[in-house]
Formats: C-alpha cells, structure tokens, sequence
C-alpha cells in the first residue's frame, strides 16, 4: 500500500549536465552540493520537443524568508527566489536563464 501513499519529492538535487552548466556560470561546487537545488515539470518548447523545465534555487534563501517550497508553484508566488530557470533536452542539451 505504501507507493499510494508515499509522497513524490518535489525539490531535487542537480544533476550532472546542470551542474557542469552552473560550475560555469561560477557557482562553486561547495554551495552546489549543499545549498543549491531545483524543482522541475515536464514540458515542451519548438512546437513540441518534450523537456524538462527548471527553476534553480537556494535552500537557506528559501529557509531565511520561511518559504516553503511545495512545487513549481511556489516560485510562481516568490519569484525573487529564482537564480535560473530553464530546461534541459532529453538529448541533454542544457538552456538556462539567471534571473537573481
């Protein structure tokens, strides 16, 4: 019974062709592993290509202003949060946007 009830994980951790991407955005590998994270939806984007679509950010930005993060919503609300959105291809093709 316990996969019925179980709770998926909204708020994940970088994964390897993200990270190499923030890595040279300047984002060191210290505060990757410890403080940055994302959240993420299946989408689409050039008249259907599937993607997964990200919003990258800091967990103690999240914790100093008590926000909770429940999904992609919350940052629909609390966009100040956002370090970088965007989207990775299922051929790996990395497309990301700073946004604070």
């Amino acid at each position: 019974m316990w996969p019925f009830s179980r709770k998926q994980k909204v708020v994940h951790k970088i994964q390897a062709v993200v990270w190499g991407k923030l890595v040279a955005q300047g984002i060191d590998v210290d505060t990757l592993s410890k403080d940055i994270r994302c959240v993420q939806k299946n989408g689409a984007i050039n008249g259907g290509t599937p993607v997964t679509c990200l919003r990258i950010f800091k967990l103690s930005d999240a914790a100093n202003r008590k926000i909770e993060v429940t999904g992609w919503e919350t940052f629909d609300a609390n966009p100040e949060l956002i370090l970088f959105e965007g989207h990775v291809t299922a051929s790996h093709h990395v497309s990301l946007e700073k946004r604070s």
